[in-house]
C-alpha cells in the first residue's frame, strides 16, 4: 500500500528544465573532467582488497597531504580538495574525480600526483592497483560492500533486477568523461551522437574478459554486466531518446518514468525502492515529503545509461585502463565536441544508427571489441567499426591544437590491436 501526501508545494518540471539551462557553458568556457577508477587488489593474492583497509589508506592519504575527510556515518568514504576528491566504489574500487580543466596537461599532472602520493601509502600497506575494467580473480559473492548507506540501498534493490547487477557495484572498473555543453541544441545533440558511438568505444577500450580467474570469451565483460543490470535504468533506458529527443524536456521526461530507489533527508534515506516514479512522486509526494532539485539530481545519478546528461555530459562506458588511454579520451571528446556546428554534422553522419542498432552494436562490442560486423546504411559510409574509430580520432584531432594532439596517439595504438 502505497501512502501519498496531498502535494501542495515541491519541484515544478520548470525548475528541473532551468537546471540543464543554467548548466550551459560559454563556448569558450567550456571544460573536460576525468573520473577515473581502478580495482584494488592484495598485492600478494590479487584478490579485491577490503574496503575497510581502502578507507583507512584514504584517511592516512587525507592527513598526509592537508585533504578533507569524506565520512558516511562512521565510515571514510573519500577525500576531498577543491574541487578535486577521490573516493572509493562499493567493491572497494578507487577513484579520482579531477575538477574540469581546459587544459589536458593540466589534468594529467594533477592525476598523476594523486596516484603518485596514494600508491606510496597504499603500497606500504600490500594494496595493488590493477588498470581494467574487472578484477580478475574476485567474483562479487566473495567482495565485501562498502558499508555506506547509498550503496547497500543500491545492492539490496539490483540483486533483484539484472542477473548480473550485483556484479556490476562490486567487480567493474571504468573511466567517466564529462564535457560540458553550449546550449539546448548543443546538448542534446551531443548526447544522442555520443550514445550512438558508445559501442565502438566500448570496443575500443575493451579489456575485460577475465573474470573469477578464466577467460569469458568477451572481450569486455564488464559492458556485458552493466546491459544486464537494470532494464529500467541500463540500456533500455534510452530507448526513445536516441531516435526521438530534441529538447531537455525530452530527456526529463525519460528519467521520470524511471522507478525511484530513495530519497534523502539529513542522513537518513527513506526507502521506495521502485514502488513509485518520479514522475508520481512529483504528483502526489511519498509519505509526508514532496520532491526537490536534489531529489531530482539523485534520481538522474541512479540512472545508468552508457551517457547521461547533468550540469555536463557524462560519457561512461569505457574499461579502466591505463592513465594515457583516459588521457587520451580526454582529448578525444575535447577535439570531437568542440565545434556546435561540427557536432551536427556529426551527428547527421551518423544518423543511420538508431537505438535497435546500439543495442546489437553493444552486445557486439561487449562480445567481440571492435572486430564485429556493422549492418545497415551505416556500412555505406564505413567498411568496419575500426574504420568509424579512425575516423573520429581524425575528426577530433584537427579541432585541437600543439601537445593536445599528441594524447590521441595511444587511442591510434589501442585501434590497431
Amino acid at each position: 500500500m502505497l501512502n501519498f501526501a496531498k502535494k501542495t508545494e515541491g519541484l515544478t518540471f520548470d525548475e528541473i528544465v532551468n537546471y540543464y539551462k543554467n548548466s550551459c557553458k560559454q563556448p569558450e568556457d567550456k571544460k573536460i573532467g576525468l573520473e577515473y577508477e581502478r580495482i584494488s587488489l592484495n598485492s600478494q593474492s590479487l584478490k579485491t582488497v577490503d574496503p575497510e583497509l581502502m578507507s583507512e589508506t584514504i584517511e592516512e592519504f587525507a592527513k598526509r597531504y592537508g585533504w578533507g575527510i569524506l565520512y558516511d556515518g562512521q565510515t571514510v568514504l573519500g577525500a576531498i580538495k577543491g574541487k578535486t576528491s577521490i573516493s572509493l566504489e562499493p567493491g572497494g574500487q578507487f577513484e579520482i574525480s579531477y575538477k574540469p580543466e581546459n587544459s589536458i596537461k593540466n589534468i594529467e599532472t594533477g592525476v598523476s600526483k594523486i596516484i603518485s602520493d596514494f600508491d606510496k601509502i597504499a603500497k606500504l600497506k600490500g594494496i595493488a592497483f590493477l588498470e581494467k575494467g574487472l578484477t580478475p580473480h574476485s567474483t562479487h559473492p566473495e567482495i565485501k560492500i562498502l558499508k555506506k548507506n547509498r550503496y547497500l540501498i543500491m545492492a539490496e534493490y539490483l540483486k533483484e533486477q539484472g542477473t548480473l547487477a550485483p556484479a556490476m557495484m562490486r567487480e567493474t572498473a571504468g573511466i567517466q568523461i564529462n564535457c560540458d555543453y553550449s546550449d539546448e541544441e548543443n546538448a542534446i545533440l551531443q548526447l544522442k551522437f555520443l550514445n550512438k558511438i558508445m559501442p565502438f568505444m566500448t570496443g575500443l577500450c575493451a579489456n575485460s574478459n577475465i573474470r573469477g580467474g578464466v577467460d569469458t570469451g568477451y572481450k569486455s565483460y564488464r559492458a556485458l554486466i552493466w546491459k544486464y543490470t537494470d532494464n529500467a535504468r541500463s540500456s533500455t533506458f534510452y530507448s526513445n531518446i536516441l531516435d526521438n529527443a530534441e529538447t531537455f524536456a525530452d530527456y526529463i521526461k525519460r528519467i521520470l518514468d524511471v522507478p525511484m530507489l530513495f530519497i534523502e533527508r539529513g542522513e537518513k534515506k527513506l526507502l521506495i525502492n521502485g514502488e513509485i516514479t518520479f514522475k508520481e512522486f512529483m504528483e502526489n509526494g511519498y509519505e509526508k515529503e514532496v520532491p526537490t532539485l536534489s531529489d531530482y539530481l539523485l534520481h538522474s545519478s541512479l540512472t545508468f545509461g552508457d551517457v547521461r546528461l547533468k550540469n555536463a555530459i557524462e560519457i561512461r562506458n569505457h574499461d579502466a585502463n591505463s592513465l594515457n588511454i583516459a588521457l587520451g579520451l580526454c582529448a578525444f571528446y575535447k577535439g570531437l565536441l568542440k565545434n556546435k556546428k561540427e557536432t551536427k554534422e556529426l551527428c547527421e553522419k551518423f544518423n543511420a544508427i538508431n537505438f535497435a542498432d546500439v543495442e546489437k552494436y553493444g552486445f557486439d562490442a561487449a562480445k567481440y571489441g571492435l572486430d564485429f560486423e556493422l549492418t545497415g546504411k551505416i556500412k555505406e559510409n564505413f567498411e568496419n567499426p575500426q574504420k568509424i574509430i579512425e575516423f573520429l580520432i581524425n575528426f577530433a584531432e584537427k579541432n585541437l591544437v600543439g601537445e593536445e594532439k599528441y594524447y590521441l596517439k595511444n587511442l591510434r595504438e589501442l585501434c590497431k590491436k
